[in-house]
Parts: C-alpha cells; sequence; structure tokens
C-alpha cells in the first residue's frame, strides 16, 4: 500500500462518517451551515453539512458563508456520532471547538446522538 493509497482511504473513511452522522441524525432543527475542519491521521480535511427541514447533507465545497465552523478530531467526531462522548463534555474539555453560532451547532450535536439507528 501507497502513502497515496492510505490518503484515498483516509478521504473515504471521513465521507463514510458524514454519510453515517446525516443519515443518523434526528429530525432537522434550525437551518444552517457547517464548516467541519477535522483533523484526520492524513492531516486538516474540510466538510460541510447544511441542514434543512428535508434533512442534512454533506458538502466537500462551501454552500455559502457557514453559521458556524466546528474544529475537532476525526476520532472525537467518531466518539460523538457513537454516543460514546456527549457533545457538551467535548466542548468543555476543548475536544470539540465552535467558531460562530455555538448554540446552532450544539443542537447539531445533540440531534445527532437522539438520531434513529
Amino acid at each position: 500500500m501507497t502513502a497515496a493509497d492510505l490518503r484515498i482511504e483516509a478521504e473515504q473513511s471521513l465521507d463514510q462518517l458524514f454519510d453515517w452522522c446525516c443519515a443518523g441524525s434526528g429530525p432537522p432543527g434550525r437551518p444552517g451551515v457547517f464548516r467541519f475542519v477535522v483533523t484526520t491521521p492524513s492531516g486538516i480535511r474540510t466538510r460541510y453539512v447544511t441542514s434543512t427541514q428535508a434533512g442534512d447533507a454533506v458538502l466537500r465545497d462551501a454552500p455559502g458563508p457557514p453559521n458556524a465552523t466546528v474544529l475537532i478530531s476525526q476520532a472525537d467526531l467518531t466518539r460523538l456520532a457513537l454516543g460514546e462522548l456527549a457533545g457538551s463534555l467535548a466542548f468543555a474539555t476543548d475536544a470539540l471547538r465552535i467558531e460562530g453560532d455555538v448554540f446552532l451547532a450544539m443542537a447539531w450535536f445533540d440531534r445527532l446522538r437522539r438520531g434513529p439507528r
């Protein structure tokens, strides 16, 4: 396996994590655009999540200015998605940093934890 193969696998893993998060989130809350800056084993990656009444979607490019920027590691995002880490605890311990609309971003994480599985 080459370094390029590892980078491709890391990108695919991150995409799968975001797809799973958006598919499992609860009913839509207030609409918003979130910019996620994720620290992965292969470097910093950015994804955008749009939350609308129709549901959530993951994009690689910004659909517009984000309401909030979320800075988190891929490991902590995975723990949040699995319910092993609460958003409030992650935020209080700096595992999760939010710039912009903190309340909107935290509401998205709360929906993620309560969503159907």
